[in-house]
């Protein structure tokens, strides 16, 4: 083949590279998804990543911003549940879960929803969802525990943002309310100190609470682990270790069981450590004690508290 064959090949393919990238109008054609950040002057999006909401809170504010060159289009908000949605128990009906699904849109026919279309950015700085009292989302209480949130975009394009490549904002936080089962660590939640080789030991109690709705104590899982994945469904990896656990009772939201309850109304935690060990590992640092328990209706109390390894 000559020089000049080949030049003319060269041509012709960096022609068709050309035409490829490029719309019908010469214009490079957008391949990119909204990218979806903290509002400006936040560390983190509303809410953030396994955060609590206390038992006298009564909704979350959800704040975050979406940015897109060519425009914005619209906007889905998805609340659910994170207990694991596949329960073999019969759950009391006094009590609902979280579901929210809302699109923010240009054409919403609520107010709060509104964006405007093909903006290059939108804020949205706080949108409250209620689950208790006047504009609550849910007709009952709301049952107690983890709820995955959602938020993912759409450009002007039709360009997505997916669970794929990490563009939605995808996390868990966990709602606690006064009639869930109440976890009382003696010296309070912030750690607990323990020493390599030996036994974990706690004091404190998990117990019923006085709230009429409270119900009998039903299931308790204690994992010592080196992390928080703040999603049990998660599951483990290369990176996460269980270096043991405790069960008693038997799962409404999962496959597990394990010693029967020594009680449905007050459980001491050192009697627990004491009869059923957990050995603190040697050679880790940086530990931490997950405790979930559960109630005969469902609700879930999650703690994790950072372990101190002497």
């Amino acid at each position: 083949m000559t020089r000049r064959k080949i030049n003319l090949l060269t041509i012709v393919f960096l022609g068709l590279a050309t035409v490829s990238s490029c719309t019908d109008s010469g214009e490079p054609q957008d391949l990119q998804a909204p990218q979806i950040s903290p509002v400006s002057g936040s560390s983190s999006i509303s809410p953030a990543a396994g955060q609590i909401f206390s038992d006298t809170e009564t909704g979350v504010n959800v704040s975050f911003q979406v940015a897109d060159p060519q425009g914005v289009q619209e906007i889905l908000l998805d609340i659910h549940g994170g207990f694991d949605g596949h329960s073999h128990g019969r759950l009391l009906n006094s009590f609902e879960r979280l579901n929210v699904r809302k699109i923010f849109h240009s054409a919403s026919s609520d107010s709060r929803l509104i964006i405007e279309s093909g903006s290059p950015e939108v804020r949205i700085d706080p949108y409250r969802v209620i689950w208790e009292g006047q504009n609550s989302e849910i007709q009952g209480n709301v049952l107690a525990g983890p709820y995955h949130i959602t938020i993912s975009a759409t450009d002007v394009n039709g360009n997505q943002t997916s669970f794929g490549d990490g563009s939605n904002y995808h996390t868990t936080f966990y709602i606690q309310r006064p009639y869930a089962p109440a976890i009382e660590l003696t010296g309070g939640p912030n750690s607990i100190s323990a020493q390599a080789g030996a036994p974990l030991l706690m004091d404190g109690f998990i117990q019923t609470t006085t709230h009429p709705l409270s119900t009998p104590l039903k299931f308790i899982w204690m994992r010592l682990t080196n992390q928080d994945r703040f999603d049990e469904q998660e599951g483990g990896g290369a990176q996460v270790r269980v270096f043991g656990e405790q069960l008693y009772g038997e799962s409404s939201w999962r496959n597990l069981k394990g010693n029967p309850l020594p009680s449905s109304e007050s459980i001491n935690l050192r009697t627990l450590a004491e009869n059923q060990t957990i050995t603190v590992p040697t050679g880790q640092n940086q530990l931490i004690l997950i405790i979930w328990a559960e109630d005969m209706a469902g609700n879930v109390t999650r703690i994790a508290i950072p372990v101190r390894v002497n």
